[in-house]
């Protein structure tokens, strides 16, 4: 499951959104953001929604809150969240967005390291970007002011690592995702992406 992204500040936004109803890739310059922010589930971050016929930036908060469960559900699965009267069902149908990101980390299912902060042993995070493009974008859901992001088989650069990854979407895809034949996206095999070490 993708627990930890790296997010773009809300002033970037605008300009983000600008670009993508264009249909024009956003090239930052090669130092932007100056800080690079991290999400974890229950952070506000910023993200895209398309919403009576035009694209509107937003901050929602990642994860829902649910009686069954002590922590917030805050990964949706692709292969079930179709299925008829299931939790996202509506969600994917009617809500969905797209949240700009510059990479995602995965824990490494068997990799440990020591933690620099503790010196104890946890699993090594890999941080996945693409290639070519500095932004890209994690496809998502939402209601009420919180989001989901979606998860799909993993590719062949995600499997060593992780058996699930993000819906990581190319720019020139936001499009599909918000207002086509989203179900196309789900098969993520053909989807360049770079794996490297990080340490957090």
């Amino acid at each position: 499951m993708c627990g930890h992204f790296i997010m773009v500040t809300r002033d970037a936004l605008d300009d983000i959104v600008r670009e993508v109803e264009m249909n024009r890739a956003y090239n930052p310059m090669p130092d932007w953001p100056a800080v690079r922010q991290s999400a974890y589930p229950g952070t506000e971050a910023p993200l895209i929604v398309f919403d009576e016929g035009a694209l509107k930036p937003s901050l929602m908060k990642w994860g829902f809150e649910v009686a069954w469960s002590k922590g917030v559900i805050f990964n949706t699965r692709s292969e079930t969240a179709l299925e008829p009267g299931g939790m996202w069902a509506e969600s994917v149908n009617r809500r969905r967005c797209i949240v700009p990101t510059l990479g995602f980390f995965e824990p490494h299912r068997s990799e440990v390291f020591a933690s620099p902060r503790t010196g104890k042993q946890i699993k090594q995070p890999y941080l996945f970007t693409m290639p070519g493009s500095p932004l890209f974008f994690l496809a998502g859901v939402f209601e009420a002011g919180r989001f989901s992001l979606m998860t799909t088989e993993p590719n062949a650069t995600v499997a060593p690592v992780h058996d699930r990854m993000p819906l990581a979407l190319a720019q020139n895809e936001a499009a599909t995702w918000l207002s086509g034949d989203f179900a196309s996206l789900f098969d993520r095999r053909a989807t360049p992406l770079v794996a490297q070490k990080a340490t957090l």
